[in-house]
């Protein structure tokens, strides 16, 4: 596995991309990025060279393969997490949670054994189990909480979508204590992932007093793996991610879901207005999308967020203290994420899960093929921003 392999299938999918759709460009400095203008005339620059990492195993599928109803599901549940450390198994990364936390996670499990029916337990468990062990509980907890979540899967197979995961968004606290660090070396020690082998998608800085740092994997049944590893600032005592982990812990701020479909024998994205509409008739309210200027590399839209209202009157008061704004934002406890991106024609495809010693298959919904593989600097705050919007 060669840097020069990655970069070189980069620059075939950037002539294919520039020659397909005159609002590319092409870069003068890096044969393997294109250049598109955002709607305010400004310049982004995407790198197309897919993250290099030797494939791993499906941890989640010996899990939950075979999971028929929802006692079975949350016992399975529980000894994934206890079968790897996770976040709370690290006594520094439990120093500055709140006992609110765990009490918190409790009541979304109880919620779930009372009001899950079978049929959905099978529905979440056949999702997670081709994810990896950390994914896979991170979504579970996401799906037991998120009426969207679980609206999305529910409604997936009537559309004649399939939906995969894109990626998950992990809050930790400050950079003065080097939380997302903490759980970035966490994540790649314990559960294989990887930052990418170049710089500029390894770790974001954002004007408004944040950061994260993104790590990857990449799965032995083509299921790729994004995590969005994020932190306030040292010195933004307001800036809200920090408040969110005191609250809720290490559970995933939003799970991002992408729908593809087989067409004419190829894999090709669902478009972001499709998805929209099926939901909103569903029944989910959205949010502003964003991403138009990537002309369908990379568009993201938001579902309002599940509101918790049932925080301890102390611990909001504790946290309001910092700004009066957080008392009502820190109620937002849960986004989903829609995405779409763009999929690769099936030449392309098949190059790029060669880079993993993967053989094709566009029939097989996990073996979808993105241009775009990271994250937005942009869209990420673009996240943030309208994750904290109250009523």
């Amino acid at each position: 596995m060669t840097a020069n392999r990655f970069k070189s299938f980069a620059t075939s999918a950037v002539s294919k991309l520039v020659t397909e759709n005159p609002a590319f460009h092409n870069n003068a400095n890096k044969k393997q990025c294109i250049n598109a203008i955002g709607g305010a005339s400004e310049l982004f620059t995407l790198d197309l060279t897919p993250f290099a990492t030797k494939p791993q195993a499906v941890s989640a599928y010996p899990f939950f393969d075979g999971i028929d109803d929802v006692s079975h599901l949350l016992s399975a549940y529980q000894t994934a997490k206890h079968s790897l450390p996770f976040e709370m198994d690290l006594p520094d990364a439990r120093g500055h949670i709140s006992d609110y936390a765990d009490e918190f996670m409790n009541m979304v499990l109880a919620r779930a054994n009372a009001t899950l029916n079978h049929h959905q337990a099978r529905l979440i468990a056949a999702w997670v189990k081709h994810l990896d062990i950390y994914c896979a509980v991170k979504s579970i907890e996401s799906f037991l909480y998120s009426k969207a979540d679980l609206t999305l899967l529910e409604i997936a197979p009537q559309q004649g979508w399939d939906v995969i995961f894109d990626h998950m968004a992990i809050r930790c606290g400050n950079q003065a204590n080097l939380d997302a660090q903490r759980i970035s070396t966490l994540l790649k020690s314990q559960h294989d992932y990887v930052s990418t082998q170049f710089s500029g998608e390894d770790y974001y800085q954002f004007p408004d007093g944040w950061n994260a740092c993104p790590v990857y994997k990449m799965l032995e049944n083509g299921q790729v793996l994004r995590i969005f590893v994020d932190q306030s600032d040292a010195h933004s005592p307001a800036q809200i991610i920090q408040h969110w982990n005191h609250v809720y812990g290490y559970t995933a701020h939003h799970l991002g879901i992408r729908a593809t479909t087989l067409q004419d024998g190829k894999r090709v994205a669902v478009p972001l207005k499709t998805v929209m509409m099926a939901l909103e008739q569903a029944g989910i309210k959205l949010m502003m999308p964003t991403g138009h200027y990537t002309h369908g590399l990379l568009m993201q839209v938001f579902t309002q967020p599940e509101k918790n209202n049932e925080i301890p009157v102390a611990l909001k008061q504790q946290i309001a203290a910092y700004s009066a704004q957080l008392e009502k934002a820190i109620e937002n406890a849960k986004l989903l994420e829609l995405l779409s991106r763009q999929e690769l024609p099936a030449a392309l495809a098949k190059r790029y899960f060669a880079l993993y010693n993967i053989e094709y298959d566009a029939a097989n919904p996990l073996h979808s093929a993105p241009y775009y593989q990271y994250f937005l600097p942009a869209q990420a705050a673009h996240v943030i921003k309208s994750s904290q919007q109250v009523a």
